[in-house]
């Protein structure tokens, strides 16, 4: 019986030995190795591993793709408090997961945190604090082209994190100020209307007064003639006539344009 006892006791241990010996990686994963303390510079790859107990152990990072939604707040250039917010899609490098997790965290969010954060931050700033608010907001695709671009220079040749894209998604600015930008492109919207109709109007007096201009005497007192009847006691050549005649032009080639 002790025999058997001895057996089985050897058995079960053997078999929690093979069980702790085995570890599995997760497709969308690397696992990082550790031996007391150090960690092994190549990245587990997804699948069944062999580990020794109690001895080393292994941690798992996720290498998918991730978006992830950032907000920040900067001053203009002209003091005006101003929120950007974005969105970066990204992930873990895998075969420089192990170095980063050595270097920088333990996991995922403490890695992005630490390297990404940052740098699109300090990204926002610089390029926020360059220029005037209304500037911003009537030239976003421009401002963020040069996030992105201070982005990508400040994270240099970091391989830790693959950026694959940032989505400067909106610039918000406080309430009142919002206000004060819309009512003053009410009031241009108002000034182009109305330089509009004063430039029209101006067209038509000049249109006019080369249609007076041309309309010589006696061209008038042909035109007068073609229309008396020849029973008005009104002289075709009184003034009253000709300046009907000249109205009653304009008034034709007024209608005629129409």
């Amino acid at each position: 019986m002790k025999i058997m006892y001895g057996l089985i006791s050897a058995i079960a241990v053997g078999l929690i030995i093979i069980f702790a010996s085995i570890t599995t990686v997760n497709s969308g994963q690397v696992g990082i190795k550790s031996t007391f303390g150090v960690v092994a510079p190549t990245p587990l790859q997804p699948g069944l591993h062999l580990i020794t107990p109690l001895v080393s152990r292994v941690d798992r990072l996720s290498v998918q793709t991730v978006a992830i939604p950032e907000e920040f707040s900067s001053l203009t250039r002209d003091s005006q408090k101003m929120k950007v917010t974005a969105t970066t899609t990204l992930r873990l490098t895998p075969t420089s997961a192990s170095a980063a997790y050595a270097n920088v965290g333990r996991s995922n969010q403490v890695i992005t945190n630490t390297i990404l954060q940052p740098a699109l931050h300090a990204a926002v700033k610089q390029v926020i604090s360059q220029y005037d608010m209304t500037y911003i907001i009537e030239n976003q695709g421009e401002i963020s082209k040069a996030i992105v671009d201070q982005l990508n220079n400040n994270l240099g040749q970091s391989s830790y994190v693959e950026l694959l894209k940032v989505d400067v998604t909106g610039f918000v600015l406080d309430e009142n100020v919002q206000q004060a930008i819309e009512q003053k492109q009410i009031a241009k919207q108002e000034l182009e209307r109305k330089q509009t109709e004063l430039q029209t109007a101006k067209l038509e007096a000049q249109r006019l007064q080369s249609l007076q201009t041309s309309l010589t005497p006696q061209i008038l007192m042909d035109k007068a003639i073609e229309k008396w009847d020849g029973h008005s006691l009104t002289a075709p050549t009184s003034n009253s006539s000709l300046n009907a005649i000249v109205q009653a032009t304009a008034e034709k080639e007024t209608t005629t344009q129409k």
